[in-house]
């Protein structure tokens, strides 16, 4: 028998060894983030922030996964510095130099392009979440004309506003340079539902993921949180907190701390701070408005340890004047605790209207303070539960996991 069609047997012939060469091929990934990592003496890589179930995220999807990212070396143990060590096998760490400020740029940008291109030509899926080194992750994929896969988290423009004269005159370059990341990008997942979206519209394919997990919400957590409102006695102080970095003031406890004094002695008031870093700013600007003696810095806080200290609380207070969708307040709304937020980042999207004060507005601060002071609070109490539960594990990381699959086919399959 003669087999006339001969070409179309050769092109299924090619389909399926082209099919079984990717198959055998091994996957690789490149994460691209300026977050740095730390490295300790015994040569071990850490970190509370890049941790293995954010790096499971993408070795389910590759079978290597390069990382990109700051890193410090330590003359100590990561256990020393609190730092969770990363385990997972199928990681290799590219350790690029600190670039965040000019004379690091002149001196080191060079060859933090050079250690990365190494990688880029190798590798497949492209992952950019950041930075300085995500900026050098995009135009390494143009380069190399690779379609790469954008994380957008926050903005841009206040990440480098409101931290120095430098910050003002680089903040709006990039925050052009963001606008046209995030546009180029074939996949972005937004952190937010709508208020990054707006901000930095994509021509690729988009999802809403948040980054911030809940790792379960229990009926129990509303029920004793009801019971806390119930038995609370006038008494008592108005306990209240915020879980952020001490050092900066992005973050805005000293908002709160100047509305505790606008108050006065009336409103039985403790502000706890948690987070890391120097609290001497803030115990000055206690000191000026003389409330030192109601604001209580916690410190540093074990994160098994976070969620019982928000139970303690009476209201959690998110101030930001910069954010994306912050995680402490996520925690604290699955602890169905009352939450006031200010305007920045995706917080609106979280919190009820009433709830709201415009970033770094003490006035509207301070009347919805006095105003949650006198209110039995039942009623955020049940929304921000409810609420918070669109973000638990098992929902976000089936979402994830099905859209960076179907980036990954776009890349290796062509659709």
């Amino acid at each position: 028998m003669i087999i006339r069609n001969y070409k179309w047997m050769e092109e299924i012939i090619y389909i399926s060894l082209y099919g079984l060469e990717l198959k055998m091929k091994k996957i690789k990934g490149i994460f691209c983030h300026d977050l740095p990592i730390y490295k300790d003496k015994n040569g071990m890589y850490g970190c509370t922030t890049l941790t293995d179930d954010v790096f499971k995220r993408y070795l389910n999807h590759v079978d290597e996964l390069v990382v990109a990212t700051r890193v410090y070396h330590l003359d100590c143990t990561l256990e020393d510095v609190h730092q969770e060590k990363i385990t997972l096998p199928n990681l290799k760490f590219i350790d690029i130099p600190n670039l965040n400020k000019p004379q690091y740029l002149l001196t080191r940008l060079h060859r933090a392009t050079k250690m990365m291109e190494v990688e880029f030509k190798e590798c497949d899926l492209i992952f950019i979440r950041g930075g300085t080194i995500a900026d050098i992750g995009v135009a390494l994929a143009k380069k190399y004309n690779k379609p790469y896969f954008c994380e957008c988290a926050g903005i841009a423009f206040e990440g480098l506003w409101y931290y120095s004269l430098l910050g003002k005159l680089i903040a709006p370059f990039s925050e052009l340079h963001t606008k046209k990341m995030v546009r180029k990008a074939a996949y972005v997942a937004y952190v937010t539902d709508e208020y990054l979206q707006k901000r930095y519209p994509t021509k690729g394919v988009a999802a809403n993921i948040s980054d911030v997990v809940i790792e379960k919400v229990e009926d129990a957590v509303l029920e004793k949180r009801i019971e806390k409102i119930k038995s609370r006695r006038p008494d008592e102080p108005w306990i209240i907190g915020t879980a952020a970095g001490l050092m900066t003031r992005l973050k805005g406890q000293q908002f709160v701390i100047e509305a505790m004094s606008r108050l006065g002695d009336r409103y039985n008031i403790r502000y706890e701070l948690a987070g890391t870093g120097n609290p001497e700013y803030l115990l000055s600007v206690a000191k000026k408005f003389h409330v030192e003696d109601r604001v209580v810095i916690k410190g540093e806080i074990n994160h098994n340890e976070i969620l019982s200290w928000m139970d303690s609380l009476d209201t959690y207070i998110q101030p930001s004047m910069q954010e994306g969708l912050p995680r402490a307040l996520m925690e604290a709304m699955s602890r169905a605790c009352p939450c006031i937020g200010s305007t920045a980042g995706g917080i609106p999207e979280l919190l009820e209207p009433d709830a709201i004060f415009k970033r770094g507005d003490i006035l509207q601060l301070t009347n919805i303070m006095s105003e949650f002071y006198e209110s039995n609070w039942y009623d955020h109490s049940r929304y921000n539960y409810s609420r918070v539960k669109h973000f638990r594990r098992d929902i976000l990381e089936e979402k994830r996991k099905d859209f960076i699959g179907r980036y990954r086919n776009y890349v290796l399959n062509g659709k």
